[in-house]
């Protein structure tokens, strides 16, 4: 089931080290700067022993883009390279729209945080072991509902998520191997994000288990919830009136001039869209294996597709709103949508103090690490993704890749390694 892969693949970006394959580097459009050369230098050591096809990362500040590149090919076959204008999933960065679509709406007057969400679907959540405690929006966007991803549809023969395209291999050996790995995905069934919502979460539906509840009450416990984040987006859709992928096109996308991300890949220019791959073997990778492209049903919480131009708009306007200088919300909703809410009660166990770690503390959807950087991961088929900065230098970055495989780990952290190194070479 694609949510296990998600969240498994995520975990693996953090403990996995590099495999082997050859990759090869763009030129980049920025001034040289010996710091920001040699973080392309590690960055392409990186690729050259990556299975990695192709990746693109970005470093910025609060005024501009002070490094971009992309390394390595978007399509092997047709030898495209990989460039800041690939267009590829995002994963579970997407949570963070839904996140910002939820405060637009709280700022509007038209939504509030400690709402019951039974007050705004038109079907009730209940978590059957807490049957007298209500789900909150606020309890959705910091993963404390105890809504679960456990429920697999296979099990009654249908899948969510839709194959878009039929690849045949020429190798029996990989065909074979592909028709496994797509067995789930060809039991798709055409839902609308409400549709699905409804078979998870109400006792009458198809995919319906008790099990897709945490035993714990919501609100007392974090874990992280695709589910959750559906469910959000769904109440955005409610409280506006309009379907989310619509209402983020019309009030983030556009606003942001984000030309090249859409939620569908029928509304982007098909010349700039990766094509996506999955390794041979998760243990030993030797392979990079073209995976047709697909799509979530319930495709809010890590369907969005755009590239490294217009992701760093987005994560630009992120760090000037944590200063209060946003466009796309006042400074008081930046400031709830940023801020750390939970308490060490919340968590099972020590959390890791890694400047990174992303499961530390939460606000609106973005995690907040013991360092107080905010940020969100993201891993699925065809796609490694992270994207974090800091409130206290104004500077960031973001990176993401068309394979998931653990060597992206080593490039997000060579990136940080080099961030704020390339902003202070600015400066100085």
């Amino acid at each position: 089931m694609i949510y296990k892969i998600c969240q498994f693949s995520i975990l693996v970006l953090c403990i996995i080290s590099c495999q082997t394959n050859t990759n090869s580097s763009q030129p980049s459009a920025q001034e040289s700067n010996p710091i920001a050369d040699s973080l392309t230098i590690e960055l392409e050591t990186i690729a050259e022993k990556s299975i990695i096809p192709g990746f693109a990362v970005a470093v910025m500040n609060n005024e501009k883009v002070v490094y971009k590149k992309g390394f390595g090919h978007a399509s092997i076959k047709d030898n495209i390279p990989f460039s800041n204008e690939s267009i590829n999933f995002i994963a579970s960065i997407s949570k963070t729209f839904i996140g910002l679509s939820i405060m637009q709406l709280v700022e509007s007057g038209k939504l509030s945080l400690d709402e019951e969400v039974n007050s705004i679907l038109p079907y009730e959540v209940i978590n059957p072991h807490f049957p007298k405690t209500q789900i909150t929006v606020r309890h959705l966007v910091t993963h404390t509902a105890g809504l679960t991803d456990d429920f697999d549809p296979e099990e009654v023969g249908e899948a969510d998520i839709l194959l878009l395209e039929d690849i045949k291999y020429e190798e029996d050996s990989i065909q074979a191997f592909m028709d496994n790995e797509l067995s789930y995905y060809k039991l798709g069934i055409p839902l609308t994000l409400d549709e699905v919502m409804q078979r998870y979460l109400t006792k009458n539906g198809k995919w319906y288990s008790k099990n897709n509840y945490e035993k714990f009450e919501p609100g007392t416990k974090y874990s992280y919830s695709n589910m959750g984040s559906e469910l959000a987006s769904r109440i955005v859709e409610i409280k506006s009136g309009m379907a989310f992928d619509e209402y983020t096109k019309q009030y983030i996308l556009g606003p942001l001039g984000m030309k090249n991300s859409a939620w569908s890949y029928d509304d982007l220019d098909s010349n700039l869209v990766s094509e996506i791959y999955l390794p041979d073997n998760w243990e030993n990778p030797t392979l990079a294996i073209e995976h047709p492209k697909y799509r979530y049903l319930a495709y809010s919480s890590g369907g969005l597709k755009s590239n490294i131009d217009d992701l760093s708009k987005y994560l630009m306007e992120m760090i000037n709103g944590s200063n209060g200088k946003g466009k796309l919300l006042n400074a008081d909703s930046y400031k709830t949508l940023f801020a750390p809410v939970l308490k060490p009660s919340h968590f099972t166990g020590k959390r890791s103090l890694s400047p990174l770690n992303d499961a530390y503390d939460v606000g609106v959807f973005w995690a907040v690490s013991s360092t107080g950087i905010r940020l969100h991961n993201g891993g699925s088929i065809g796609v490694y993704s992270f994207m974090y900065f800091n409130p206290k230098t104004q500077s960031g970055a973001l990176g993401f890749c068309n394979l998931p495989d653990g060597s992206f780990g080593k490039i997000r952290d060579a990136v940080f390694k080099y961030e704020t190194k390339i902003i202070s070479s600015l400066e100085n």
